[in-house]
């Protein structure tokens, strides 16, 4: 069952949660490998974010000295901009359990991701996203 989410991104509170989980502060940080690249680890969404045109699992990756997820599909012209798409679905969690995310580390995150989603995908822009909860 694909479920569509509309977030109220008015809320400051559910704003600072996600930019700090999403961008690597508190006990987790960001780790790198042996070139320089964030691990998978500081990627939240890797794994379950992909492509809405043609379901293809997009790439965690560098874009501008920032991270990002690439799709190898060709069907994306850009990148998507990891902190804004991890953003928008922690506002997903947030909204209805803040309790749940408060606090998390970005490895606490992504376990908390996988265990609540069986796929995101994402269209044109970090805004144009469905997320597909486990039942």
């Amino acid at each position: 069952m694909e479920v569509h989410v509309a977030m109220d991104v008015r809320s400051n509170d559910v704003h600072a949660r996600a930019r700090r989980a999403g961008s690597g502060s508190g006990s987790g940080g960001e780790r790198t490998t042996r070139l320089g690249l964030p691990t998978s680890a500081a990627y939240t969404l890797d794994g379950l974010l992909c492509c809405r045109s043609c379901g293809i699992s997009l790439q965690p990756g560098l874009m501008l000295g920032r991270r990002a997820y690439r799709g190898p599909c060709g069907c994306r012209l850009t990148a998507v901009d990891a902190e804004d798409i991890e953003q928008l679905v922690l506002k997903a969690v947030a909204g209805p359990a803040p309790g749940l995310v408060a606090d998390a580390s970005p490895e606490d995150i992504r376990r908390i991701f996988r265990r609540l989603f069986v796929t995101v995908r994402v269209g044109g822009c970090a805004q144009d996203l469905s997320i597909t909860w486990r039942t």
